[in-house]
């Protein structure tokens, strides 16, 4: 099985992260910075610094993750080949999504894409509450990978692919192999934060996983 964080990960998307991050703040009566300044702070991984000087962390991220949707999402580089090597060799492919809106979002977004057929199951935060799960730490995704895990019967390895601190500490913490993917900024938070195997596109990502000896 190989698990796919969605947002700045398998798509690129920045512009719909600002808008979510934007509404969230205008909620709570807060102007929001330029997106020069906003993809400044994404890519160094400062943006929740950002937030704890304005409110509640843990209440503004959830109600962000409650507004985060696609509307100029495109695939990251060697997304479509990646997917369709995964379906040639039965590797499950599950999308796990930091968002706290339906499956059904990102099922739309993959279907504009053309890249649902090659997607075999997608959850989010949302199915947390569905499933009585519960995180340990913001964007903490181990309980649905866990769950997934279960559904799909995977005892063996498993990959998870995604751009966030957070996507690593939850793949570590449910037993899986992490690769980082994203720019090279974005590469070099992650690398600070332990992580080992990065790429910068999903051609990168098979290199990866060659190396790994987890693809043969």
């Amino acid at each position: 099985m190989v698990v796919l964080d969605y947002d700045l990960s398998s798509v690129v998307n920045d512009v719909d992260f600002y808008e979510a991050f934007c509404k969230a703040l205008r909620e709570i009566r807060k102007e929001c910075i330029s997106f020069n300044e906003f993809s400044q702070l994404l890519e160094s991984d400062l943006l929740k610094e950002h937030i704890s000087q304005l409110t509640c962390e843990e209440v503004f991220w959830r109600r962000f993750r409650q507004l985060y949707f696609s509307r100029h999402s495109f695939p990251r580089r060697g997304l479509r080949e990646f997917l369709v090597l995964m379906k040639n060799l039965n590797v499950k492919v599950v999308v796990i999504s930091g968002r706290e809106t339906h499956s059904d979002y990102i099922w739309w977004d993959l279907r504009r894409h053309g890249l649902d057929e090659l997607v075999d199951d997608v959850v989010t935060m949302h199915d947390l509450n569905t499933l009585f799960l519960r995180e340990e730490f913001p964007f903490d995704k181990s309980p649905l990978i866990n769950y997934v895990k279960r559904k799909h019967g995977v005892l063996e390895k498993f990959a998870c692919i995604g751009d966030y601190v957070a996507d690593y500490y939850s793949c570590v913490k449910s037993g899986g192999v992490f690769i980082g993917i994203g720019s090279a900024v974005r590469l070099g938070v992650l690398k600070k934060a332990g992580v080992q195997f990065t790429a910068m596109d999903f051609y990168e990502v098979l290199l990866r996983l060659r190396e790994l000896r987890l693809l043969e």
